[in-house]
């Protein structure tokens, strides 16, 4: 396999990032630091329009080398018995259910981030998710707890939290800020100065197509979050903006993957839900109907359609001014987008499209 190809051969030190959730947003935010600090650096792995292997002519011993790493490509890893140097978890939700044979297996993937590192290693792991504090304390290397709840960092086996104290951050939800207490503590670890990280992170905006706010139009606020392929994800968007007035978009098809909560947060939440047909969107329906039942509110649901351009106009009709209109499908994108990336490119354009009119 490709990237353990590159383990073999790269002179470099790498630091390997995964999860369910945020891993990209992680490691492109770890990247920046890095790079800001003066450190040679490059980026590969799971990175869209990334050749990882034709890094390699670039990196020296000095280089630090941060790679998004997917389960597939972690448990191309085990055969050889090789993990990164510096290993980050974000957290573990069910995913790719349809390809494991369940949550322990998919795990056990993920797990394979740390699972070969020498006590000499570095590995940090986000304690306020379930999985994630489990394999905190079971690494072998140096291990450092991230929580947002604690509000700061940790060293295992330690009560003493290093507080997190950046303000001015740039991006929305409790997920974004387990993402940038990640990858901070980790730039500290490697001995960036408090300055460069706070700078960096400041000046951080996110990755396309992550709650991405593409344009504001007659003061609707357009939120691209088209890589939500599972109902955590949808659920982790809608409530980014919990408190404002929200439009929501979603729908798709199911990776049967278990609702969770999304139905209550989205009946909470949300005071229009336009969705778009699939098999996804028909086990959501009747759950989110559940909700507003149980919840006695008014029921958001204005459509469901096969077409994406009338559900955008649709959804478009029912905006005001100030509101968030989302688009967080919550389930993959297959049938009526080649994946999740043409689909957020589909709304990107919709939405430049409204701009030029408006």
């Amino acid at each position: 396999m490709e990237i353990a190809l590159f383990f073999l051969a790269c002179p470099g030190r790498i630091l390997g990032v995964t999860g369910t959730r945020g891993k990209t947003t992680t490691s492109t935010l770890l990247y920046k630091i890095l790079s800001e600090s003066g450190a040679p650096t490059v980026l590969g792995g799971n990175v869209a329009g990334v050749e990882t292997l034709s890094l390699l002519p670039q990196i020296t011993p000095e280089t630090l080398v941060v790679l998004e790493l997917s389960s597939w490509q972690l448990e191309g890893l085990a055969p050889h018995r090789i993990s990164p140097s510096l290993a980050i978890m974000t957290n573990v939700y069910p995913d790719h259910l349809n390809t494991y044979s369940g949550m322990e297996e998919y795990a056990a993937a993920k797990a394979n981030i740390f699972r070969f590192q020498h006590p000499s290693d570095l590995a940090l792991f986000n304690y306020d998710n379930p999985w994630t504090r489990r394999f905190g304390e079971e690494a072998l290397a140096q291990t450092w707890f991230t929580s947002v709840e604690l509000g700061g960092s940790f060293k295992r086996g330690s009560s003493t939290v290093t507080p997190f104290l950046l303000t001015d951050i740039p991006l929305v939800g409790k997920h974004n800020l387990e993402n940038i207490l990640l990858a901070t503590t980790a730039a500290r670890l490697l001995g960036v100065s408090d300055e460069v990280i706070a700078a960096s992170v400041r000046n951080f905006h996110g990755v396309a197509q992550r709650l991405e706010e593409i344009a504001v139009v007659d003061g609707v606020h357009f939120i691209n979050d088209s890589t939500s392929t599972t109902p955590v994800a949808g659920k982790v968007g809608v409530e980014a903006f919990s408190g404002r007035p929200i439009v929501l978009v979603a729908g798709g098809n199911t990776k049967q993957l278990p609702l969770e909560n999304w139905p209550a947060a989205i009946a909470r939440n949300c005071r229009d839900v336009v969705l778009l047909k699939g098999t996804g969107t028909e086990e959501l329906v009747p759950a989110l109907r559940e909700e507003v039942r149980r919840q006695g509110v008014s029921d958001p649901l204005r459509g469901i359609f096969d077409d994406f351009t009338e559900a955008l106009d649709t959804a478009v009709s029912l905006a005001r001014l100030g509101d968030v209109l989302l688009f967080s499908p919550g389930f993959t994108s297959f049938g009526m987008f080649l994946n999740e990336f043409d689909r957020g490119d589909q709304f990107t354009a919709y939405v430049q499209r409204l701009k030029q009119v408006s």
